[in-house]
C-alpha cells in the first residue's frame, strides 16, 4: 500500500529525496518497494499525461485540456511512501491487488463510498465491475498481459521512453486508447479522482502502469481517501 500526501510547499519534508524519473507510476512503484520520496513539478521526465493530471503542470496543448478529471493547478508536489512507514496520515492510499481483494475491501468500507461519476467508461474506472463484468474488461486484461511480457526488455523500455517524450506521439496515442483501454490508471484514476471526489476508484492498469510501473497485469489499482480507507480496518 502506497500513501500519498499533497505538499503545501515544495520544501515540505525536505529531508526526503526528490524523485526524478520516467513517470508517476514509476514513482509509485518505488514507494511500494519501500522508498519515501517527494514528487515535484519537473520530477517527471517522460510521461506527458501525469504532470497535467496531477496539477504539476498547467494544461496548454489541446490534448492536455482533454485530460480530465485533473487536479487544480498549481499543486506544490506530493509525498509518496509505504503506508507502514509514512511520517503522518496521508490524503489517500493507493492499493494494487487482485479484483476480489479490492471488492472485499469495498464491501467492508461500504459500496456507498465508490465513485459513481464514471459513466461506465472503463478507461477511467472499473467500479461498475463490483456488480458485473464486461467484455471490455477482458480485452484490457489481455492487452496488459501482453505489455507485461514486453516490460522486462530494455529495448522496449527505451523505445517507450523515447516515443512518449513527444507531445505528438502522446496526443495520438491518447486519442486511440481513449474509451477503449485503461488510461492514466495511477495518476488520474487512483490519485486525482479520489482527491477530487473523496470517493474510492478502482481501475485497470494503463500502458504506463504496466510498462513503467511494472505492475502485475492480473491486478488492478485503486485510490482510497484516508477517511474511507480507515473503515476497512475496523
Amino acid at each position: 500500500m502506497v500513501a500519498v500526501k499533497l505538499l503545501s510547499e515544495p520544501d515540505q519534508y525536505s529531508s526526503f529525496p526528490i524523485y526524478r524519473g520516467v513517470s508517476y507510476c514509476d514513482a509509485v512503484r518505488l514507494a511500494g518497494e519501500g522508498q519515501v520520496l517527494r514528487l515535484l513539478p519537473g520530477s517527471i521526465q517522460v510521461c506527458r499525461w501525469s504532470p497535467v493530471v496531477l496539477g504539476l503542470k498547467e494544461p496548454q496543448k489541446p490534448f492536455e485540456f482533454r485530460l480530465t478529471p485533473r487536479l487544480w493547478f498549481p499543486v506544490a508536489g506530493f509525498l509518496l511512501g509505504p503506508l507502514e512507514s509514512f511520517p503522518e496520515e496521508p490524503d489517500i492510499v493507493i492499493i494494487r491487488a487482485d479484483f476480489f481483494t479490492l471488492k472485499g475491501l469495498v464491501e467492508k468500507a461500504g459500496k456507498e463510498y465508490l465513485w459513481d461519476g464514471h459513466g461506465n467508461r472503463l478507461e477511467i474506472s472499473a467500479n461498475g465491475l463490483v456488480e458485473k463484468g464486461t467484455m471490455g474488461a477482458r480485452l484490457i486484461t489481455l492487452v496488459n498481459r501482453f505489455l507485461s511480457k514486453l516490460a522486462p526488455f530494455e529495448t522496449w523500455q527505451a523505445l517507450t521512453r523515447y516515443l512518449f517524450k513527444s507531445y505528438l506521439v502522446t496526443a495520438g496515442y491518447e486519442a486511440i486508447i481513449s474509451r477503449t483501454l485503461a488510461d492514466m490508471s495511477i495518476c488520474r484514476n487512483s490519485t486525482a479522482i479520489p482527491l477530487i471526489t473523496g470517493r474510492v476508484n478502482i481501475s485497470f492498469f494503463c500502458t504506463g502502469g504496466i510498462t513503467w510501473g511494472k505492475n502485475n497485469p492480473e491486478h488492478m489499482t485503486s485510490g482510497w481517501p484516508w477517511e474511507v480507507f480507515t473503515r476497512t480496518r475496523r
